[in-house]
């Protein structure tokens, strides 16, 4: 009488498993090497909400960003502050929590949050005309820098008054939310 032999189930067992070990390895291998798995990946983009556009955006690694924008709202827009901020606002509170927090452009806040004069004696934006725009960008702790090809996400805010109304009010508005690397 011949006994059953364990171990070639077990040979078998471990060939089978085996071998299907290797296969993965190898596919995982392969999407690794074309860099799908790669962080720097992240796609970029630049949202804008409705009656303004956003062109075109960037940030660099000192936490300062440049964005291009243009409106339609169908009247000439004179812009006195601009800001960037990394954290989500409640309803409650207008405009943005963190960073240049009045969003108006003085002689206090021009060095902190400004980068260049531009914004000194506002700036006229006109419908279906682009502005250049370029501000310091914070979050939570502060201003929000970053490494080279890391991912910044936040939103723009712009303090203007229109032209033609005489007694136009600041309007403190979300214009655009926006996601993009460090350069």
């Amino acid at each position: 009488m011949v006994k059953p032999r364990k171990s070639q189930a077990a040979l078998d067992f471990m060939i089978s498993y085996g071998m299907a070990l290797i296969i993965i390895s190898v596919a995982l291998l392969a999407v690794a090497q074309l860099g799908v798995f790669n962080p720097l990946l992240t796609p970029t983009f630049c949202d804008a909400t409705p009656s303004f556009a956003c062109v075109a955006a960037a940030i660099k690694a000192n936490g300062m960003l440049t964005i291009l924008l243009s409106q339609a709202t169908g009247a000439t827009m004179n812009v006195i502050g601009a800001s960037c901020s990394r954290l989500a606002n409640t309803v409650s509170v207008p405009g943005p929590m963190y960073g240049n927090l009045n969003v108006g452009y003085n002689s206090v806040t021009e060095s902190q949050y400004y980068p260049s004069t531009a914004l000194a004696n506002g700036l006229l934006l006109y419908t279906g005309n682009t502005m250049n725009l370029t501000v310091f960008c914070y979050g939570g702790s502060g201003l929000a820098t970053g490494s080279l090809g890391g991912s910044f996400s936040g939103t723009v805010w712009l303090n203007f008054t229109i032209t033609s109304l005489p007694n136009s009010a600041n309007n403190v508005v979300q214009v655009a939310t926006f996601t993009e690397k460090y350069t």
